[in-house]
């Protein structure tokens, strides 16, 4: 039936519906008169039968507008600005939308219904409104929802559902919107999903969503989950998840979230995890930390850290951190550490890493 629609059967539109938004109409959301006449004309056998059919279907449209009329007079508003119950919203919005050829826009059923729970959002209710949200979302639609809340000036209120989401949304269902977000999304977008990710789930959720970005091939989102563990969760909350992956005997997400932590981690913060650590008899996991700053922390980062391992660490280290510089750090990066070393007065550490190889790193007079 859907194939037999033509233009002159809709008045005011510029190509014929497409199938989701034919379907809406069936179920009997925004109805329009000239769709049912379409409907008639297309099922009637001849044009006396569509004619009877007409007459019999407008005195059913004529007593819906009545009943309509009769709801305004009482003092509910206009159906068109009615708002909308959030169990409606999370209805519609919970059908996957039609895939839209390359050159067109996503359907405008998905837009529309986009559009209203974007109005409809506000700071007082998104966190109610996320509830239902994060479980029964499209992928596709919620790329389409973050950049209706972003037209509308909500920037706040779509990085907090992007962030709702990576904290509490189904943890099956959250890579393919990842993907949505990072090549069809707002620039960044899918980088605070992925650090809410890191930041508030449990062991086991972080390991169904990694394992399954490793599944789609998603192997970037998945490396940098694992390294953001190591960075955005507090002292105590990051022990306690790399004990939960130990027992778990994960051990390539725990050499990702101990490596990230050395690359990334606020230098104080770092000190402390690396004293934590040790007090918790995961020494070895200390020195894989000290390891990964030598060999990969940048060089504008690195004499804060100097300094916190001084004031706070173990002597032993800071031999670690000089002999990962000296002995994993790619030359290329050598020269400008030690430039940045040399301008913060840590000449010690210069003369730490020349002694442990030999003289063969940082030879410059």
């Amino acid at each position: 039936m859907i194939d037999q629609f033509t233009l002159e059967h809709f008045q005011g539109l510029k190509k014929v519906p497409a199938r989701s938004t034919v379907s809406e109409w069936l179920s009997g959301v925004a109805l329009r008169w000239d769709f049912v006449e379409a409907v008639i004309d297309i099922c009637s056998k001849d044009a006396e039968i569509a004619l009877s059919r007409r007459r019999q279907a407008r005195v059913i449209w004529n007593e819906a507008e009545k009943v309509a009329r009769g709801r305004q007079k009482t003092n509910q508003r206009p159906e068109g600005i009615r708002p909308i119950s959030p169990e409606k919203l999370l209805a519609w919005l919970g059908r996957a939308p039609a895939a839209p050829p390359a050159e067109q826009q996503p359907n405008r059923s998905t837009q529309s219904t986009a559009r209203r729970i974007s109005e409809y959002v506000s700071g007082g209710n998104l966190t109610v409104l996320a509830e239902g949200l994060l479980d029964n979302l499209h992928p596709r639609t919620w790329e389409i929802l973050i950049k209706e809340l972003r037209a509308q000036g909500k920037e706040v209120h779509a990085v907090q559902l992007i962030q709702e989401l990576g904290s509490r949304g189904n943890p099956h269902k959250i890579t393919p919107i990842v993907e949505f977000l990072r090549t069809d999304g707002h620039f960044g977008d899918d980088r605070i999903l992925l650090e809410s990710i890191a930041k508030k789930r449990t062991a086991q959720d972080l390991l169904i969503v990694i394992e399954s970005f490793r599944r789609g091939k998603q192997i970037l989102s998945a490396h940098v989950v694992t390294e953001k563990i190591g960075v955005v969760r507090d002292t105590f909350e990051t022990v306690e998840i790399i004990l939960e992956f130990k027992r778990m005997k994960e051990s390539e997400i725990l050499a990702g979230i101990l490596e990230g932590a050395g690359k990334w981690r606020d230098a104080k913060a770092l000190a402390e995890l690396i004293n934590r650590l040790r007090a918790r008899g995961l020494g070895e996991g200390a020195d894989l930390v000290l390891l990964a700053a030598g060999a990969e922390r940048g060089a504008s980062s690195f004499p804060s850290l100097v300094q916190a391992l001084k004031d706070t660490c173990q002597p032993g280290d800071m031999i670690k951190l000089a002999h990962a510089v000296g002995f994993q750090r790619a030359r290329p990066r050598l020269q400008p550490l030690e430039d940045i070393l040399w301008k913060t007065n840590h000449h010690d550490v210069i003369t730490l890493v020349r002694r442990l190889t030999n003289y063969h790193v940082f030879t410059s007079p």
